[in-house]
This record gives structure tokens, C-alpha cells and sequence, in this order.
């Protein structure tokens, strides 16, 4: 049930969040969107500041962003925005981003629900897990 998108999306918002079901291991279904969107209850990262360029989403956990069965691409890209558009009554509703594959070295606090994306430094992220 879960699935990873990516795309191009040359809209402007500005905030990050991530919702899950229990987490689990993410499948994929690709797609592109223009209008800077994150479907309801995924956690979206983009290549570009105001979530635009490259996206790649999620309803579930993923531990290999590069390598694993489901693959953000293009790969290595840095994270300039972020939107937990998960749902705030899943006890399963904070997002956890690691600098390496299998959850390895924890970036920032984790990532509550937001309204909109929010914007990042350029973060090298690897892989993430949904968290209470």
C-alpha cells in the first residue's frame, strides 16, 4: 500500500510533514506533477527550493533511498524542501530523516505534520522512518 512518486514540480509551497500507517517498506509508482502538491498522508521531498524540481514521496518507511527496491532518483540529489502531509491523529505521524542507508546518523529532531512544505538547506538525506 505504500508507494514512492517522482516527478518534476515547478510550483511554489513552503512546508514539510509525513504521515504513515503502521511503517513499512515502500513500493513505487512514478508520476509527474506540476503543481508542487503532496498527496494526503505521504512525506515529500524535493530537489528545489518552494518544492519545485525533482519529487519523491512516500506513505511508508525507506531505508535505502539509492540502493534499495525503491529508488529516489535521481540519486544523490540534496533535499532543499520537505512536507509531512501526514495525518496528525496516525500515532505514526513524525518522519525521521538519516544521512545514511538503514537508518544510520538521525538529522535534526524529527518532522511533525505540516500544512505546506517547508524549506531546507540542501540536506544529504539516505533514508527515513515514520516515528511516533
Amino acid at each position: 500500500m505504500n508507494r514512492i512518486r517522482t516527478g518534476l514540480l515547478a510550483g511554489a509551497v513552503v512546508a514539510g510533514a509525513i504521515t504513515a500507517v503502521a511503517p513499512s517498506a515502500a513500493m513505487a509508482a512514478t508520476t509527474r506533477s506540476t503543481d508542487g502538491v503532496c498527496p494526503k498522508g505521504d512525506v515529500c521531498v524535493w530537489s528545489g527550493k518552494n518544492a519545485t524540481g525533482v519529487r519523491c514521496n512516500w506513505t511508508g518507511n525507506d531505508p535505502d533511498w539509492q540502493g534499495g527496491a525503491v529508488q529516489c532518483k535521481p540519486h544523490g540529489f540534496k533535499v532543499y524542501s520537505i512536507w509531512n502531509n501526514g495525518y496528525t491523529s496516525d500515532p505514526y505521524n513524525k518522519v525521521r530523516f538519516y544521512k545514511y542507508a538503514n537508518y544510520g546518523t538521525e538529522l535534526y529532531d524529527p518532522m511533525p505534520v505540516t500544512s505546506q512544505p517547508v524549506n531546507a538547506a540542501g540536506i544529504p538525506i539516505r533514508s527515513h522512518k515514520w516515528s511516533k
